[in-house]
């Protein structure tokens, strides 16, 4: 009990050390809010078009936005959710919820808005603004670094060298796959390939366990609209997940390590291992994980059969940070046609 003791002690003063450390650039407010009826494909260029003369605001990758007025920051970024779009905002200055800029804008497009309750969306839009304030990219907006960035960087640097040449680094051969996907959709695309006749539906799905904090889950429904038979011949990315990816990047977030990652110091010594008392075995985890992912991870198809009037499936796991298109290559009566989504 007193080692038990002891360890959080130790965890509260440094905790409060680095927060008082730096008092002056403290996040005051994290904040969300869910626009209905508008997807993300239709809001993002209102914004940019509105935005684009304001010289203290600096567009960032993947629908974000970074501004500075004075000596307050604000981080805001655009999300998908599905036919809705979601804005989450990250600021250390004072923050009405009710009345802001932000939601003037939402009044003057007409935009009918609320507050985001999706609790599952809100904890992964909190760890993308860590994890890219973590990155440097957002000088001035204060947030703890990261206690494990050596050990994610030595994983990084093996997944990456593994993996060079390799399109997707599944082994599991490709198999149809017709069962119903329990996981929320975010997103949705549809896209139309006249010369093959073809229709590619893309949907992305939130997995439920922590390998999202890495990746998505994408399904792509590839109907033959045609009355002929057709051969998809290849199927590839430029960079896919696969199993190894999801669980040498899940593992450093486990268990004790989870209290370093989201506090940002090395506390798994100072804690004694107190962590493990509170959250499941790494192992049980890690098979939950390996079990959510593995239905998205295998090998893409290839020389498969499509005929006349209908549909095959295709699930796959992205990287968040660099979602790479899937590229076909389909034959039809002879003649070859190439397209990606």
């Amino acid at each position: 009990m007193k080692n038990m003791l002891k360890g959080l002690c130790v965890l509260s003063l440094l905790v409060l050390f680095s927060a008082t450390a730096n008092a002056a650039g403290m996040i005051k407010d994290y904040h969300a809010y869910r626009i209905k009826d508008q997807n993300i494909r239709t809001v993002v260029p209102v914004v940019d078009n509105i935005l684009s003369n304001e010289v203290s605001i600096k567009k960032l990758a993947r629908n974000a936005y970074y501004a500075t007025y004075g000596d307050e920051h604000y981080y805001m970024k655009f999300y998908p959710a599905l036919h809705d779009t979601d804005v989450y905002i990250v600021t250390d200055g004072e923050y009405d919820k009710e009345k802001n800029d932000v939601t003037e804008f939402f009044k003057s497009q007409n935009y009918k808005y609320e507050t985001l309750e999706d609790k599952e969306a809100y904890k992964e839009y909190k760890f993308d603004f860590i994890d890219y304030a973590r990155s440097g990219a957002l000088d001035g907006l204060f947030t703890l670094p990261d206690g494990l960035k050596p050990l994610k960087k030595g994983m990084s640097k093996i997944n990456d060298k593994l993996s060079k040449g390799n399109e997707k680094t599944s082994a599991i051969p490709y198999s149809e796959d017709n069962d119903p996907i329990d996981l929320t959709c975010i997103d949705s695309e549809k896209f139309y390939n006249a010369d093959a006749d073809v229709t590619v539906t893309v949907n992305e799905y939130r997995l439920k366990n922590k390998e999202n904090k890495y990746v998505h889950a994408f399904e792509y429904i590839v109907k033959n609209n045609s009355n002929s038979n057709i051969k998809v011949e290849k199927v590839y990315s430029e960079r896919l997940a696969g199993l190894k990816d999801i669980t040498t990047s899940t593992f450093v977030d486990m268990d004790r390590l989870d209290v370093a990652d989201n506090l940002g110091v090395p506390l798994a010594v100072a804690t004694g291992g107190l962590s493990l008392g509170f959250t499941v075995a790494n192992n049980v985890r890690l098979a939950m994980v390996i079990k959510e992912a593995t239905r998205f991870a295998h090998s893409l198809p290839e020389n498969y059969d499509l005929k006349a009037n209908s549909s095959m499936r295709i699930l796959c796991l992205k990287f968040k940070d660099d979602p790479q298109p899937l590229q076909f290559t389909i034959n039809k009566l002879g003649q070859t046609y190439n397209f990606a989504y």
